[in-house]
Formats: C-alpha cells, sequence, structure tokens
C-alpha cells in the first residue's frame, strides 16, 4: 500500500482550469462551449456527474446541465461546491423533436443572458443530432478539441503535483512488476498484478495496460496473454493509468526474464536507453518544435521503421495522447513547447520483423532548461546497463 499526501489545492485546480480555457476561448473568437463528453466534465469540474453536460459561458462559473434522475446525486456535491445548476440537459438524452427543442432552445437563452448570442458555440464529441439541433436554431457551431486541448496542454501548478505523486504511483506499480518476473508467470498474471499494484497506490483507473513477453514484443502485440514467460527473453509493459484529479500518465519499460542475457540483448537495451536519455534533454521550454526535432538523437537506421510508429514525444493530460505532439511530420518554427507541458517521451528499438524490442517511455515536466523526469524511481533494468 503506497499513501500519499495530497500536496496540491482541487479548488484552485479547478477554478485555474476553466480561467485557461476561458482565456483561450476568447482568444480563438468561440462565445460557449457546449460540452457532454465524460473527461471533460469531470477535468473542468473535478467531479464526475453521470450523463451531465456543461455550458461554459465566456467568463465566471462553468453552469452543470443535469439529468433530473441524476438532481440529487449532483446536487450533494454541488452544494459544497456553490457552483450553478441548470435542469436542461436531459434534452440531450433525448431524440424526441420536443427534447432537442428544450436542448436548443436553453443553450440558446444561456447564449443571451451571458451576452454571446450570435457568437460560435463550441461543441466536443456528441451525437450528430447535437449540432443539427443548434443549427435550426440558427447557431453557428465549432469543433471545441482545438481550444481544449490548448487549454489543457499546460499545467497549472496543481496539475503538476498531481504529476509528481502520479510518479511514485507509476514507482511502485512498475517495482511491483518487476519483482513478480519470473519464467513461468503469463502475461495476464503480470497484468493482473500491476493493476492490483495500481489501485493500492491510490489509482483511479486503468485506461489501457500492455504486457508483452519474447516475440509478443516485435511487433508490439499490446494485450496480455496467457503466454508463459521464459528464462532469458525480454518483457515490456505499456501502462496508462489514471491518477488523481481525472490526469492520466504513460510510461514504458522492459526487463529481464531470468539472470542470462545475451549481447544482443545488452546492446539493445543500452541503445534504446541512451536514445531515451538525449530525447528528453531536447525536450525543453522556448524551443521551437523544429529544434526540439533537431536536438533529439538519430535513431539507428535498422530501427528507424519501427520507431516511426511512435511520436518523439506527446502530451498527456486527462488523455493519454494530446497536444503537443512532436516528430519529423510535425515540424513548426513558431509552435513553441512552454514551461509545464507534461511529455511522455516514447523510445522503441527493434529491426522490423527480429521479434526482440526494448520498449521504454519516461514521463517529463518541461522547464526552460533541462527537463524534470516525473517518476524518478520507476526502476530500470541495470543489469542490462552495467
Amino acid at each position: 500500500m503506497l499513501e500519499i499526501e495530497p500536496t496540491w489545492d482541487v479548488e484552485r485546480m479547478r477554478r485555474d482550469r476553466r480561467a485557461l480555457l476561458q482565456a483561450h476561448m476568447r482568444e480563438r473568437g468561440i462565445g460557449a462551449l457546449y460540452l457532454n463528453d465524460g473527461v471533460n466534465t469531470q477535468y473542468l469540474l473535478n467531479v464526475r456527474i453521470p450523463g451531465a453536460a456543461l455550458f461554459v459561458p465566456p467568463e465566471g462559473e462553468i453552469i452543470a446541465l443535469v439529468r433530473a434522475r441524476d438532481w440529487g446525486y449532483v446536487k450533494l456535491h454541488y452544494d459544497k461546491l456553490q457552483l450553478p445548476l441548470h435542469n436542461i440537459s436531459s434534452a440531450a438524452q433525448d431524440e424526441t423533436e420536443s427534447g432537442q427543442q428544450r436542448l436548443r432552445q436553453g443553450i440558446v437563452d444561456l447564449m443571451a443572458q451571458y451576452g454571446v448570442a450570435g457568437e460560435l458555440l463550441g461543441l466536443d464529441t456528441c451525437r450528430p443530432s447535437v449540432p443539427l439541433t443548434f443549427m435550426k436554431a440558427g447557431v453557428s457551431v465549432v469543433d471545441a478539441e482545438p481550444v481544449i486541448e490548448q487549454a489543457r496542454s499546460v499545467k497549472t501548478e496543481d496539475e503538476v503535483e498531481v504529476y509528481r505523486a502520479m510518479g511514485r504511483q507509476y514507482a511502485h506499480a512498475f517495482s511491483c512488476f518487476r519483482q513478480a518476473i519470473r519464467p513461468g508467470v503469463t502475461e495476464n498474471e503480470l497484468a493482473a498484478l500491476v493493476s492490483g499494484a495500481w489501485f493500492d497506490a491510490g489509482g483511479d483507473e486503468i485506461s489501457q495496460l500492455n504486457v508483452c513477453s519474447g516475440a509478443n514484443m516485435n511487433p508490439w502485440r499490446r494485450w496480455p496473454t496467457k503466454r508463459a514467460l521464459a528464462a532469458g527473453e525480454l518483457v515490456g509493459i505499456d501502462f496508462h493509468g489514471r491518477g488523481y484529479c481525472g490526469l492520466r500518465g504513460d510510461s514504458s519499460r522492459t526487463y529481464l526474464v531470468g539472470d542470462r542475457w545475451t549481447a544482443e540483448q545488452r546492446d539493445l537495451y543500452r541503445q534504446t536507453y541512451e536514445y531515451m536519455l538525449g530525447a528528453i534533454d531536447a525536450f525543453r521550454g522556448g524551443r521551437t518544435f523544429s529544434e526540439v526535432v533537431d536536438a533529439v538523437p538519430r535513431v539507428p537506421a535498422k530501427y528507424q521503421k519501427m520507431q516511426s510508429n511512435y511520436h518523439m514525444g506527446h502530451s498527456v493530460g486527462p488523455t493519454p495522447l494530446s497536444s503537443p505532439k512532436l516528430d519529423p511530420d510535425r515540424r513548426s518554427d513558431t509552435k513553441r513547447l512552454v514551461p509545464n507541458n507534461v511529455m511522455a517521451i516514447e523510445c522503441f528499438f527493434g529491426e522490423e520483423g527480429s521479434g526482440v524490442a526494448v520498449k521504454l517511455e519516461e514521463l517529463i515536466l518541461v522547464h526552460e532548461g533541462a527537463p524534470e523526469i516525473l517518476a524518478p524511481e520507476m526502476p530500470f533494468e541495470d543489469r542490462l546497463l552495467a
């Protein structure tokens, strides 16, 4: 069991997230947002509300649009938060014409109330009927995801503290994984052990868990199987766990099964590890995307095909793959990394068709200078680095 004492302020985090989003809305000329994706609603409220939607005005508190059957549950939380509630969102679940009419009229009224009538309304993932019903009312709609991703790309001071705590959760889960590796244990058994370790460390949920051993590593099979590990082979893990306040991590490691290894395994592991350290150092605040790409070490030619399936680095947050994303196809001389970007640096070295590979991935916090590794205690396979 891992006990973590919170060093973050949940209410301040909620306010800062809202302020960032509303600032980016103004920059993009979006009058309001209508959001019903569960990831977005939890991110903005730090409360899970089943079936809810949100109305995000250009300034002031976000309004939760709650189904009648959830009103009592939500009110218990919202009375403490003192946030505004509205009961029109049940129409978003109602495909009848009368339900859709209630929804569009309710949002039109809110936009008028907040002085943004006739301005753009941003929508996240929703049924096709939702934008259609707003268009019937003459409301111009746009995709809300770009502005949401932009707001989430820079972490608040409290989110940074959450990620440092998440680094301890990852170190705990990966240490348990490593300690359980032995010939005869199956991929499924290792995956189950990691799941238990994550929840013992206070993790909220598991979004993705890959365990691959031996030939399952290249190409990367992703999902664990009944395959039993054999002495002398490698086993990899790629783990996406949701920790505190709706935030997710993304890290990978590769370990040795048993006590014997080959010169080929040791050389491959060292090359992957050294590439990752060099790539991490390239991710510095203030550098353009092109400057970062140019600073990342070159991948040996025989590994380029398989490594090209992954990003050099990608942001994480409420989702495991968000903006910014950096690789040679996303060069930019104007877009820059900024302090408090949280990035996952990805490495997968293996020759196409060889069946042998090493997968490493590290979570980092971008600074003006050298990046901060967020899970410094998460173990590597030191025997292959000696």
